[in-house]
């Protein structure tokens, strides 16, 4: 549902938070699934990646980042990155945007520190300004679309990938990014695609063994283990000293095939070059017990027993493995953790899918124009799940929107505590506690959202209502000259700025209705 841009007045303006509007006019509550689900998406390849560009765009945004302003705090902000102090990262960056905050750079860099803190909500936000500020940037789309394919948003994901593919543009990408978008299709379950990337990259970076790698996890997907198994083998000639995911997918794919001895010499040296990984460890047990090899089985699976919790298939193993040595008191303590693990599992899937579905069903009635049952559908939501941000953030601003200031703020505050640092929540609840003639309070919250969306117009116009109540006519006259700049065709901004301008002109006391 799109909010039209017609009412007169600033707090008019400043309450619509349309889901399809422009960053300039509105900020978003997203449809995107909760990073907590986000668990087994993220790969350890996204950092490389980034690392490996770093320098790249450091140099191609250093023109436009060039107001006269250091870029100091750019800098000191890509190094925390390398660091891997992703949310320290942050601060050095919104003090870049307060200097240049028509500047995408800032944005995009924001944006991969919180992917890397696993953020991913945020990213996308910022991922949002950052393509909005330079549409044309390649490397942005790419990571844009590694960002909505992990929040499960596969056509947005798909849109910034054709971008990159049109006419062929995404050859002029850097191998780092060239693997990311490679990773991404592939995730997207677009196999063709991302073959066609590799075999780009590999004409690239002939020397590479993780496009072999990757060209391999290609083959595992199609069901195309002969040619799964080659891939693999050349990744692991190219480097052998370390290369665990190789030798950990070709252990997988010769346990399949029955070649038993040859997939727990391969899950050996998979273990051996990262030696405390669940995964590698359990599939190492569970090769060895089919050989046999009971003690050695229980030897490798009691050192990944601390993470069966995520991985039940753990207790399943060692259940089978005591079974095996006849003690069947253990084997029985361990295929109950396992059933208590599968359940415990399975109820959280299903929670997740029912409040999913719930959010879905709201956003469709949303897009038709029924409110009222796209708000039964939120609160359904809500209540499967107290802990999921979207349905909160919704019901927040159906109720705002509609003057209904009781019910909105127990959305509120529990948005404020589930991701305090959220734009959007704290855009919202500045947007409340304005309607309630709480202006200190909308203050404080409003200019928390102003360190990191400097160049967002529906909220400087928010910041001059606030500020013209309080009777900082100086400071909301700024406010609304900022917000006039940056949306200059707003008549509500242009009408509060003439307003206060004469007010002031006459030395009259400025009024604001919340």
């Amino acid at each position: 549902m799109t909010r039209q841009l017609s009412e007169t007045t600033v707090l008019g303006e400043c309450k619509s938070l349309s889901r399809q509007g422009t960053a300039v006019q509105s900020f978003s509550v997203f449809r995107y699934a909760p990073v907590s689900n986000m668990r087994s998406v993220r790969t350890n390849a996204l950092i490389l990646v980034f690392l490996l560009a770093m320098a790249e765009m450091l140099l191609a945004a250093a023109p436009q980042a060039n107001h006269g302003q250091t870029e100091g705090d750019l800098e000191e902000g890509i190094k925390l990155i390398a660091a891997g102090r992703y949310i320290e990262s942050l601060a050095a960056f919104n003090r870049f945007k307060q200097s240049a905050p028509q500047d995408s750079s800032p944005y995009f860099y924001s944006a991969m520190a919180l992917a890397q803190a696993g953020r991913m909500n945020a990213a996308a936000l910022e991922l949002q300004e950052a393509v909005r500020l330079a549409p044309g940037k390649l490397e942005y789309l790419v990571l844009q679309a590694s960002v909505s394919s992990q929040l499960k948003q596969n056509d947005s994901a798909l849109a910034a990938l054709a971008t990159v593919d049109k006419e062929g543009s995404g050859k002029q990408l850097e191998p780092a990014w060239l693997k990311l978008m490679a990773e991404t299709y592939l995730r997207l379950w677009k196999t063709d695609d991302a073959l066609r990337v590799l075999a780009l990259l590999s004409e690239r970076s002939p020397k590479d063994a993780s496009v072999d790698f990757d060209r391999g996890k290609v083959y595992i997907v199609t069901g195309q283990f002969e040619l799964a198994v080659e891939a693999l083998k050349t990744s692991i000639e190219k480097e052998p000293g370390h290369n665990p995911g190789a030798y950990f997918e070709l252990g997988k794919v010769l346990y399949q095939g029955g070649a038993l001895e040859a997939s727990e010499t391969a899950l050996l040296k998979a273990v051996e070059q990262d030696r405390n990984n669940p995964k590698y460890l359990s599939k190492v047990g569970t090769v060895a017990l089919a050989r046999g090899e009971i003690d050695e089985a229980i030897g490798h699976l009691q050192r990944a027993e601390t993470a069966a919790s995520a991985f039940p298939e753990i207790y399943f193993a060692m259940g089978r493995a005591y079974q095996k040595k006849g003690n069947r008191v253990r084997a029985e303590e361990y295929f109950n953790k396992f059933q208590q693990a599968t359940t415990a599992q399975r109820q959280s899937e299903d929670k997740t899918q029912t409040v999913d579905r719930n959010i879905s069903r709201g956003e469709l009635k949303l897009d038709e124009g029924s409110v009222t049952e796209a708000q039964s559908f939120f609160e359904q939501a809500a209540v499967a799940d107290p802990n999921r941000w979207e349905p909160h953030g919704y019901l927040a601003e159906m109720f705002l929107d509609s003057g209904d200031l009781d019910r909105a703020y127990p959305h509120l505050t529990k948005m404020e505590e589930i991701d305090p640092d959220s734009v959007v929540g704290n855009y919202l609840m500045a947007r409340y506690s304005f309607a309630r003639k709480d202006f200190e309070r909308a203050r404080t919250y409003a200019e928390r959202v102003e360190l990191s969306r400097p160049a967002n117009s529906e909220l400087r116009g928010l910041l001059g209502s606030i500020y013209e109540a309080l009777g900082k006519k100086q400071d909301a006259m700024r406010e609304y000259e900022i917000a006039v700049r940056l949306a200059p065709g707003r008549v509500d901004f242009q009408d509060a700025l003439g307003r206060i301008r004469s007010q002031e002109a006459q030395g009259k006391p400025a009024i604001t209705k919340p």
